[in-house]
């Protein structure tokens, strides 16, 4: 590619919402964000037509890319860049990771809640991936016993979060926790270190609550379910 622009997700915790930035500069691709507040997070759109810069590395820096402009402005601007290099090895880990297995259930962490499958129908899910829509689809499909992800650091018009009702519709348990306690992207982080920002209602009949810490949410999930199936 010659050049990206993503959604800084407010930046959050340890800088994880911009942490790409460098990595795309050691493969030669020039990258910015756009400020969590410009535009909505998983809305390509929004972030092309509404977004303004937050943050750029080097490459984008020498092509004029500036704090503050605009994103349309910066993407054309990326088009005077060569092509950048291949990863050498792979950059995401789609490995799934037990957190907890109890008689109840399991609860198992997902990087991004596309790398989770059918054969997790029974499992809480806690994922790195933000709550916005476009990352409901896979969990309207699984429809796990539960769902965690990251609230998208206070993203335009709360697009973070507003895909967390469309579970309710499937009896799923969900909610999001913190960006700036959590990291967003990284499973573990959000089941270590996540406190709820945001619910669905049927969460909320669940018993997870703001404030709580990620793992008290996962695990009263388990234990909604566990009731209701009965």
């Amino acid at each position: 590619m010659r050049g990206l622009l993503a959604h800084d997700a407010g930046v959050g915790r340890d800088g994880a919402g911009v942490s790409g930035l460098a990595l795309a500069e050691r493969l030669g691709v020039p990258a910015a964000t756009v400020a969590a507040h410009s535009a909505r997070i998983g809305d390509g759109e929004s972030v092309y037509a509404d977004g303004l810069v937050s943050h750029a590395n080097r490459l984008a820096a020498a092509l004029g890319v500036v704090i503050g402009g605009k994103a349309g402005d910066v993407a054309h601007a990326m088009l005077a860049a060569p092509p950048g290099a291949p990863s050498p090895e792979p950059i995401v880990d789609r490995r799934q990771r037990i957190a907890r297995e109890m008689a109840v259930g399991r609860i198992v962490l997902v990087d991004s809640m596309l790398f989770a499958g059918p054969e997790n129908r029974h499992d809480v899910l806690c994922a790195g991936s933000h709550g916005g829509r476009v990352n409901m689809a896979r969990a309207l499909e699984i429809r796990p016993r539960g769902a965690l992800f990251s609230d998208g650091g206070g993203a335009r018009d709360r697009s973070g979060v507003d895909g967390l009702p469309l579970l309710d519709v499937a009896d799923v348990p969900a909610a999001a926790v913190d960006a700036m306690r959590a990291r967003i992207g990284e499973s573990a982080s959000t089941w270590a270190d996540g406190v709820i920002s945001a619910v669905n209602e049927t969460a909320r009949r669940a018993g997870v609550l703001v404030g709580q810490p990620a793992a008290t949410a996962a695990q009263a999930m388990l234990e909604h379910r566990r009731r209701t199936e009965a």
